[in-house]
């Protein structure tokens, strides 16, 4: 899978892990083992996306990527809470 289409696809997964996180939360608490599991596989996904977006880059183009993962991070933790 090409790094553009692998970035693609983890932020789909991302989205979605972090509605099901947010749902969860909801329904069970933030302290349900099923809340803190989900939580802890969205970690993994943008662990994943991090290191897709650092890997074999040019300079300018991964300040850029670094950029953009850390902007992503953030928009999810203020969903989040």
């Amino acid at each position: 899978m090409g790094r553009l289409l692998k970035q693609k696809w983890l932020l789909l997964k991302i989205s979605h892990k972090r509605s099901e996180m947010i749902s969860l939360g909801e329904k069970l608490g933030l302290c349900a083992q099923e809340t803190i599991k989900c939580s802890q596989q969205l970690d993994q996904l943008l662990n994943d996306y991090e290191k897709c977006t650092n890997h074999d880059v040019s300079p300018p183009l991964q300040e850029s990527s670094s950029e953009f993962g850390q902007y992503i991070k953030s928009l999810l933790k203020r969903t989040a809470s």
